[in-house]
């Protein structure tokens, strides 16, 4: 069966909707071509055959029972999506289907309509409320939404504030966002003290509200600890873009707190990133099947385990979060504008660069990790500032984000190889074969990360920090 379809991202939907489905997916193999994916729709338990790209594609589903979808589904862990389906009549025989997603992708919503041909589909005019076409981006590929999450545009627009109106009557509005501390970026309608305080606030509170609405096992509290922890690091960065400014007593305080509350989340998190890792890395291939697949089983075990006997460790971190984030409103500066912003920018950038030039010809695990950390700081400061220059300022963001995931990747398989290490369910050539193969991986990673860096860290501290002086000033008056 053929389908052909547009897919947009969804800035805000009318109030008229019929019916609204919860669906879980979860991948069984893909690659360039296609994709065999397992899907719970209602009471549905479906596996689906795909095959193509674009507006058309070609796809076979078959029925499957209870206990052979049960079986799989264990075979998806580490690459599954949860989202809402809502349908909105758009006249002319067509609907928009709505996928709210949840869990680690929470905040993306994308509409897909379906067409009798390409004619219909080339002629359709999307009404003012569906937002940028997606036709044919693999980046928001469930698939690719599954194992790799959110992509950093993506992400930009949840922090931009991206809402929809469905079951509410009215969309939300960017300055709507903004009130409720969604959006990640100062914006010209604040002071730079005031949007620093909101932005911690409003990352502390969905940091939170991930812990307290998750399941509380499995995949969906795994995946509320992975949001969670990306919205704790977020606010830690913002944090430390204003500490000069702070006082060093309660720059103290709420560093150590928030460092904390992310130690709380660290075993539970560390646990599923080395899942995903070692999922990434047979699919790269050379993996032994057999040896793998006994190993993945205990890391599964051991996850599961962790995430069951953390819940103390979850509640004390979400207290700790809540107490920072009702103390944040409070905080005063002796700075703002520029002068609050640029001596944490330059650290930043200054630290990031001393970290890059000192890695040496064979570097170390810590060293790695430390400029990875370093690089981290700069991006999320880098896009706290964006608004100065999208354009630009987006660009940068993205190269250094591309840089630190090149990083976090290198470290997960190092990670991965400390535990590989003890781990008695693989034997000793397996084992052997394994260690080359995560650092084969982790070479190819690192060259093309300080290929990266070289372009990321080219400027000495001063000029990075008079370029991007320049383009706030120019952003402000303007």
């Amino acid at each position: 069966m053929s389908e052909i379809e547009r897919k947009f991202l969804v800035s805000a939907v009318p109030r008229v909707e019929v019916g609204a489905t919860p669906i879980e997916q979860g991948y069984l193999a893909f690659d360039e071509s296609g994709e065999v994916r397992l899907r719970r729709i209602g009471d549905e338990l479906l596996l689906t055959a795909k095959s193509g790209r674009g507006e058309v594609r070609e796809e076979v589903e078959v029925a499957l029972e209870p206990a052979a979808f049960e079986a799989l589904w264990k075979l998806t862990a580490g690459r599954r999506v949860r989202k809402v389906r809502h349908y909105v009549p758009l006249g002319d025989g067509h609907r928009a289907e709505i996928d709210v997603y949840e869990g680690a992708l929470d905040g993306l919503r994308t509409a897909e309509i379906e067409f009798g041909s390409l004619a219909e589909a080339e002629r359709f005019s999307p009404p003012p409320w569906l937002g940028a076409e997606l036709t044919g981006d693999e980046r928001y590929a469930n698939r690719a939404l599954a194992t790799a999450g959110l992509p950093d545009e993506g992400a930009r627009r949840e922090d931009g504030g991206m809402e929809t109106a469905i079951g509410t009557g009215s969309p939300a509005t960017n300055d709507d966002a903004a009130t409720t501390g969604r959006a990640y970026l100062l914006t010209d309608g604040e002071d730079a003290a005031t949007g620093i305080r909101r932005v911690v606030v409003g990352r502390l509170a969905k940091a939170t509200g991930r812990l307290r609405g998750a399941d509380k096992e499995g995949d969906g509290l795994a995946e509320a600890i992975h949001g969670a922890r990306k919205d704790l690091k977020k606010a830690r960065a913002a944090l430390r873009l204003v500490r000069g400014a702070l006082g060093k007593k309660t720059y103290k305080r709420e560093a150590r707190a928030l460092r904390d509350a992310g130690m709380m989340l660290s075993a539970s998190r560390d646990a599923e990133v080395k899942l995903g890792t070692l999922d990434s890395l047979v699919e790269g291939g050379g993996a032994p099947p057999g040896a793998t697949a006994l190993w993945r089983e205990a890391l599964v075990a051991d996850r599961d385990r962790i995430i069951s006997a953390d819940s103390e460790g979850i509640a004390a971190a979400v207290a700790a979060m809540e107490a920072v984030a009702a103390r944040a409103p409070e905080w005063e500066f002796d700075q703002d504008g520029w002068k609050l912003l640029v001596p944490g920018l330059d650290t930043a950038y200054r630290e990031g660069r001393e970290a890059f030039r000192s890695l040496g010809e064979e570097p170390t695990f810590e060293a790695v990790h430390e400029l990875r950390k370093r690089g981290k700081d700069l991006w999320y400061q880098v896009r706290l500032l964006r608004e100065a220059w999208p354009t630009g300022l987006g660009a940068t963001a993205e190269e250094i984000h591309r840089f630190t995931d090149l990083l976090g990747d290198h470290h997960d398989l190092a990670v991965l190889a400390i535990d590989l290490a003890g781990r008695e369910e693989v034997e000793p050539t397996h084992r052997e074969t394994l260690r080359a193969l995560i650092e084969l991986r982790q070479t190819s990673l690192l060259a093309d990360a300080i290929g990266s860096g070289e372009r990321i860290y080219a400027e000495k501290p001063k000029a990075f920090t008079r370029r991007l002086r320049a383009y706030w000033r120019a952003w402000r008056r303007g």
